[in-house]
């Protein structure tokens, strides 16, 4: 989809016009009762469409748009507040002035390296040694404004063609040492299920040697209407292993999501929570404590906390270091164990993912120095030392 370059109210009343909710008719909106192809049809697409059904859409200039584009689904924007401009769910969504500012590493665009780790003429990212990020699609059906791939999510430039998706499967075909393939984009759902049956098709029967097939979606939250009991059915077919979902707020977790998940669930597919930390929007410990209960109780295990990354636009999201352990510390002991996620920084320039870890166990030497002891704390605060898990340390000889 193309990205939208005139913000004249004019453009915005365009043909499609037509097709978007007003207020009254979004209040009475049932998503499930038409087929999701259209209500990727009625997205909002500029900041003047969304002042239509909000009270207090900030107004941006044309450079936000000519850098990322605009796009919320109904669905979305029934789940945002009508008139506090600091809903989580709109802060995600709706622009902002800060994305007309460049501070520092604002201009990133690929700050994470995945061009460099790009196989040519593929759209296939292999950084790790035996898995893959192979990108399918540019498309999305809502558009996050912290998105990493700002440079080819929306825009027409970072189509992911045909003959690019086939020389991708070929390269994993080819590499033997893959075991373990991850579609994303963009989002893989924005694909009808016939093409998505082609591409998992193709990679199960050129590729046998891939073990760990699996997918990353947000339309699976955006627009749940697009789990159907034909996709499942595709998902089930070539043993898609699991789908990785992204929420960061609990108001995100819906009865419909909740339905949508269960049919996924009962095609055999694991699911796990993928959720990034954002400054006003789920940077407190009650939020996330709740958001993750509520996900492993659907069955969906949380899986990455991620640290905003340093992307163009997204400065006013980030998080910093130290609160980030703290969200952490706020976690572990205090909700259920398998509820607790990783808390990752992905490093600049292909670093790859690592993890933020509070210490809770260390080793120190010993005051005589003969060896070293190891001191540890729990989530309360509460410590023991351990000398047996030092080095050197002896255990007392048997007694004759």
């Amino acid at each position: 989809m193309p990205a939208i370059i005139d913000i004249a109210p004019a453009q915005a009343a365009s043909a499609t016009t037509s097709k978007l909710l007003t207020r009254a008719a979004l209040d009475a909106y049932d998503p499930a009762s038409e087929s999701w192809q259209k209500q990727f049809q009625r997205r909002y697409t500029h900041h003047s469409e969304l002042k239509g059904v909000l009270n207090q859409v900030e107004d941006v200039d044309a450079t936000v748009y000519n850098k990322f584009a605009i796009a919320v689904t109904p669905y979305m924007a029934q789940l945002m507040d009508r008139d506090d401009p600091k809903c989580p769910i709109r802060l995600q969504y709706l622009p902002s002035f800060h994305e007309q500012t460049q501070p520092g590493f604002a201009t990133l665009l690929d700050e994470l390296g995945e061009e460099r780790d790009t196989i040519p003429g593929t759209s296939v990212v292999h950084r790790y040694p035996r898995r893959v990020l192979f990108l399918v699609s540019n498309t999305c059906a809502t558009l996050c404004r912290f998105c990493t791939r700002k440079r080819m999510v929306s825009q027409p430039t970072g189509s992911v063609h045909k003959d690019e998706i086939e020389r991708s499967i070929d390269y994993i075909a080819a590499n033997k040492d893959i075991e373990d393939v991850l579609l994303s984009g963009g989002d893989p759902l924005t694909f009808a299920d016939d093409r998505l049956d082609e591409i998992l098709g193709a990679i199960r029967a050129r590729a046998p040697h891939v073990r760990f097939l699996r997918m990353g979606s947000r339309m699976v939250v955006q627009l749940p209407t697009r789990i159907t009991p034909e996709l499942c059915a595709v998902l089930e077919k070539h043993r898609v292993q699991m789908v990785n979902i992204h929420i960061n707020h609990p108001k995100e977790i819906t009865p419909l999501l909740r339905q949508r998940v269960k049919m996924i669930q009962k095609a055999g597919v694991m699911m796990g929570l993928q959720t990034v930390c954002l400054k006003g929007v789920n940077d407190d410990v009650q939020v996330m404590r709740e958001l993750f209960m509520q996900s492993i109780e659907m069955g969906v295990r949380p899986y990455y906390v991620y640290s905003t990354d340093m992307v163009e636009g997204a400065h006013h999201f980030i998080v910093p270091h130290h609160r980030m352990l703290q969200l952490y510390e706020g976690l572990r002991g205090w909700i259920s164990g398998p509820a607790v996620p990783t808390f990752i920084v992905d490093g600049l320039g292909g670093l790859g993912k690592l993890p933020i870890i509070p210490q809770y166990v260390k080793e120190e030497l010993l005051p005589d120095g003969t060896g070293t002891t190891v001191k540890c704390r729990n989530y309360a605060g509460k410590t023991v030392e351990m000398p047996g898990l030092g080095l050197d340390f002896a255990l007392p000889t048997q007694s004759n």
